[in-house]
């Protein structure tokens, strides 16, 4: 075995806050150095090499702890790239241990799951398509989309790593269920079972996708139950999202005053692990933010949240001020009451544009995984402009036409 878990502490910081630099720096080994390469690799859009250097980290044998985090990366960037059959073997390839194994066991099921959906392929438009743009009670995009002929609303949803159906929409479209096995993911409400699927065709305007993984949730739970913000009571049917997966592909603009949404293929800018890059995926889909300190921030980006939220552990360390808080916000499966501290303004530079955030609600440091966020971009990003997403480039705007 190489150095103590104690002593990867440092590197480990510097890689939750994404800080690629410091990792370098932080690196006292091998092994580690290795591993911070990796990482960078996948900030810098670089997703084959990054599979290959996690595998080769992995495979090491002196640092354990860099190994196991290295399994973890690892399947993230397999699930992205949708290379289901090496995720569904991804524990038989390695000599990682039973209990050490045991982070990516989810990731596997669902590489069982998807390993026989044939390559996804989008068919762009020659020109860019504008489609109208709506919106929720809750501020959430949501657009329009067929299905075997049948058109349905869907969310806009960054913050959804697979797109979703409710099982209502997919027994009325006929989309099959893939296989027997029942899978559980976290929505706003908890812990929720779902099905895979495959989605042999969804149109978006002329655009037409092909072989998308989805899942599909009991129409139960696919609903936004509240009291306020105009939701009916019974609350409100939600038929399907349209995730991280989908929207990834396109260089997409949401223009909140014209009520339209531009989607067009990415032209590759060469920008990506360059200074131009401010969007970069490491397991979700993270923009940069800087305080009008100086200081550098990465809020995931969740158009599919109704708020902005701001990490508990960076608000002492960037300085700003806290009042009490006592609401509620609402989501998929439920309404989850609040009572805590909310950030009432905070001066930000968001895409290269300077911003006035108000109302950012204080949720407590949570670990999901190698690399965490300082906050979560919600729709009420939104009220400052047109949103371009352009994940090809690492490009993410706001306030541009």
């Amino acid at each position: 075995m190489g150095e103590p878990e104690d002593c990867l502490r440092p590197l480990a910081a510097a890689v939750a806050d994404l800080d690629l630099t410091g990792s370098l720096k932080s690196a006292r080994s091998e092994p580690e150095i290795h591993f911070a390469q990796a990482v960078a690799l996948l900030a810098a859009g670089d997703y084959g090499s990054a599979e290959s250097a996690f595998v080769a980290t992995r495979a090491q044998a002196a640092d354990l702890p860099v190994a196991v985090a290295s399994h973890t990366m690892l399947a993230l960037a397999l699930m992205y790239q949708h290379k289901w059959p090496e995720l569904a073997d991804l524990s038989s390839n390695s000599q990682l241990g039973l209990v050490d194994r045991q982070s990516v066991a989810g990731f596997e099921r669902w590489g069982r799951a998807f390993a026989g959906v044939d390559t996804q392929v989008v068919t762009f438009a020659l020109d860019p398509v504008s489609i109208p743009l709506s919106t929720t009670p809750l501020g959430t995009p949501t657009l329009r989309a067929r299905i075997n002929g049948k058109e349905f609303e869907f969310w806009l949803d960054t913050g959804s790593s697979l797109s979703v159906l409710s099982s209502d929409v997919a027994a009325e479209a006929g989309v099959s269920i893939l296989g027997q096995e029942s899978m559980s993911v976290r929505t706003f409400a908890g812990i929720a079972p779902v099905r895979p699927a495959a989605l042999k065709r969804i149109a978006i305007g002329p655009i037409v996708i092909t072989n998308t993984p989805v899942i599909v949730m009991d129409a139960g739970l696919m609903r936004v139950r509240a009291d306020a913000h105009g939701v009916p009571v019974g609350g409100m049917p939600v038929d399907g999202i349209i995730g991280w997966d989908i929207i990834r592909r396109f260089d997409i603009s949401l223009n909140y005053d014209k009520r339209t949404i531009t989607l067009q293929r990415p032209e590759v800018l060469g920008t990506l692990g360059t200074t131009l890059q401010n969007l970069t995926w490491v397991g979700k889909p993270l923009v940069e933010v800087r305080t009008a300190v100086g200081g550098t921030m990465h809020f995931a980006l969740d158009t599919g949240s109704q708020s902005s939220f701001v990490n508990a552990s960076i608000v002492e360390r960037i300085g700003v001020g806290t009042n009490n808080f006592s609401g509620r916000v609402f989501g998929l499966g439920g309404t989850e009451g609040q009572a805590g501290r909310v950030v009432p303004f905070m001066h930000v530079d968001v895409g290269g544009q300077s911003v006035l955030m108000r109302g950012l609600i204080v949720y407590a440091p949570a670990c999901s995984g190698v690399i965490n966020c300082d906050g979560i971009l919600g729709s009420d990003i939104a009220q400052f402009g047109t949103l371009r997403i352009d994940a090809t480039n690492g490009i993410f705007s706001i306030g541009a036409d």
